[in-house]
């Protein structure tokens, strides 16, 4: 608190001098948790970032809106109804006296005629006791002093702050609109300035020549003049570059976001849907520098998002972060929530880093395969003409390939715990090993059961029993079988693969459950695998019954590489009935989950 100010303060307020001598740095203020009307709550990371995210219409523009309105409102007025919050928990050490400190390090003390008070950017002057009225500790709301604590932006209202603004009246107002702080600040201009350069390509340049003060894109060729002496080629080449105003959406938004929170010491900020109007390497970048905005300055940002590439920019940018799903059916709206340690373990994981499975977190239904190219085939295999339409909309639906049956249990245990339906869609091979089995029925939400472990191990006691030594007379065995009868015939690739099919020594017996499915099971075992399946498909993990997907499409003439699915797709198997039937068993599995 400058001598200045104290003294225009003492002046304009004699009876508030308990209010002098405070501390700012004594004084914070964060939400520490959001009450859910229902019952549940959602933590908030105190210097950092929490994720508010879900599907369409799961209320996460509703959490943050009304989060804003119970912050802003003052006692004694009726509060709007509410439909989503129940209350705040909030953090704010500090007495009224620091308060009122931090305020003149970081608001305006205005003095215009009969009034005085503080003002801050576009908020009119404030009495200290107006201000005052909320604040307890820890209060519970803030009333007027939201204005000055906590930034909220929300999609149409990023556009209103704008990158102009009218000249003050004269040298010694106060800044009323984030460009009048960078017209008093070279250091914040030059971070706003390199912020779109990063972003856009182009530095801002402020121009100051007109009534109007604007920022505009580019930068000048020529060193600035003294403010008593602009010749008309300065005026001219200012006037060449093109408003901020007038760029596009995307620059508009983003630059509307940042100006308010780069500008101005908020405590808290507030942002719904930030990825608005952007293209995803401009979400990337966003997302990037807010996380770098709270790691540099200790800022509390709440957001909610449904774009996995500025979720991305937060996580690279090593903010903590912790991200809350929400979710909705006919009652009050639900919570579930990965925290800061949880979500930088995930994002260690290559096999989550480098899939789509963050998009996750925005669909109703995750289907989880061993690869990318059996996930394009499942997706196809939903959009088949003449197919039924799903109870479940299509684009709700989500496949993410996992690298194989290893990372399958990995992926589906990170979604279903912020509670994203997860089905796993594995070969039929999956059995042969039961702890793997085991935890993937886990990972989905399901329980194994003792009924499950006695089927597993009647139906697999001879696929894993000990097997004889391979003999030479073994191996000629084989290669007679397999090329009897073929004596004159060139030697083909696909003879080569039947004969490699064909030799004991070239895998376990579970190759012949890949290649031959459920007919690979004979008797009691053949009994126990089909009911095991059952049981399996009812906790959501949904083996291929032919062995593996390609078997799903035995017409083609490719057996199995990269070339399989452009010929699949191509001749359209993924519409014949063994993979038709397929798909619906795995929406069945799905739509148990989701309550369909």
């Amino acid at each position: 608190m400058t001598q200045d100010w104290a003294e225009r303060f003492a002046a304009a307020f004699p009876n508030y001098q308990h209010f002098m001598g405070g501390d700012a740095n004594s004084f914070d203020f964060a939400i520490d948790r959001i009450n859910l009307i229902g019952g549940q709550s959602i933590p908030l990371e105190r210097a950092g970032v929490t994720a508010i995210v879900g599907a369409n219409n799961a209320g996460k523009s509703t959490v943050l809106r009304e989060v804003w309105e119970k912050l802003s409102h003052s006692p004694g007025y009726v509060e709007q109804p509410r439909i989503a919050v129940e209350s705040l928990e909030l953090y704010g050490p500090g007495s009224q006296a620091d308060v009122i400190s931090w305020l003149g390090q970081n608001a305006s003390f205005v003095v215009q005629g009969t009034d005085a008070g503080f003002q801050r950017s576009q908020m009119g002057v404030q009495h200290p006791g107006v201000l005052l009225q909320s604040w307890q500790n820890p209060p519970d709301e803030l009333g007027a002093l939201a204005n000055s604590l906590v930034f909220y932006g929300n999609a149409q209202g990023r556009f209103g702050i704008g990158g102009a603004a009218e000249m003050r009246e004269s040298a010694g107002d106060p800044p009323q609109h984030p460009i009048h702080y960078l017209q008093d600040s070279k250091r914040l201009l030059d971070e706003v300035s390199d912020v779109s350069r990063d972003i856009f390509g182009q530095p801002l340049t402020l121009d100051a020549l007109g009534r109007t003060v604007r920022l505009r894109v580019g930068e000048m060729d020529m060193e600035p003049p003294r403010i008593d002496n602009i010749p008309a080629e300065y005026r001219e080449q200012m006037a060449n570059l093109r408003p901020l105003d007038d760029q596009g959406d995307g620059m508009r938004s983003l630059m509307g976001q940042l100006l308010p929170i780069v500008t101005a010491a908020y405590k808290v900020v507030i942002i719904d849907e930030p990825e608005a109007f952007l293209h995803p390497p401009q979400a990337h970048a966003l997302g990037a520098e807010l996380g770098r905005l709270a790691v540099k300055t200790g800022l509390q940002i709440l957001v909610a998002t449904h774009d996995r590439s500025f979720l991305t920019g937060l996580l690279n940018s090593g903010v903590n972060i912790s991200v809350a799903r929400l979710t909705r059916g006919d009652g009050p709206n639900k919570a579930s929530r990965l925290d800061s340690t949880q979500l930088k373990a995930l994002w260690t994981d290559p096999v989550l880093k480098y899939t789509n499975v963050l998009d996750g977190l925005f669909h109703r239904l995750v289907v989880v395969a061993e690869a990318e190219g059996d996930c394009a085939y499942l997706s196809a295999a939903i959009d088949c003409e003449g197919r039924e339409e799903d109870p479940l909309p299509r684009n709700e639906i989500l496949f993410v390939p996992t690298g194989g049956k290893d990372g399958m249990a990995k992926v589906s245990s990170a979604l279903s715990a912020v509670d994203v339906p997860v089905v796993a869609a594995p070969d039929l091979d999956m059995l042969s090993d039961q702890r793997k089995l085991q935890d993937l029925v886990k990972s989905v939400g399901g329980v194994w059961t003792d009924e499950m472990a006695k089927l597993w191990k009647l139906a697999t006691v001879d696929l894993n029993a000990p097997r004889e030594p391979a003999k030479v007379g073994h191996v000629l065995d084989a290669i007679v079988s397999a090329l009897e009868g073929k004596r004159n015939n060139q030697f083909s690739a696909g003879d080569k693969e039947l004969v490699l099919a064909q030799l004991r020594t070239q895998g376990s017996p579970w190759a012949s459950v890949k290649d031959h499915g459920m007919s690979a099971f004979k008797g009691s075992a053949r009994r126990a695998a089909r009911k095991l399946l059952t049981l399996l498909d009812e906790a959501g993990v949904v083996l291929v019954e032919e062995g593996e997907l390609e078997r799903l499409a035995p017409e083609i003439g490719v057996r199995k590489g990269p070339g399989w699915l452009q010929v699949a797709l191509s001749e359209g198997e993924q519409c014949n009935q063994m993979t038709q039937s397929h798909i619906d068993r795995i929406l069945r599995a799905g739509g148990s989950k989701i309550g369909h």
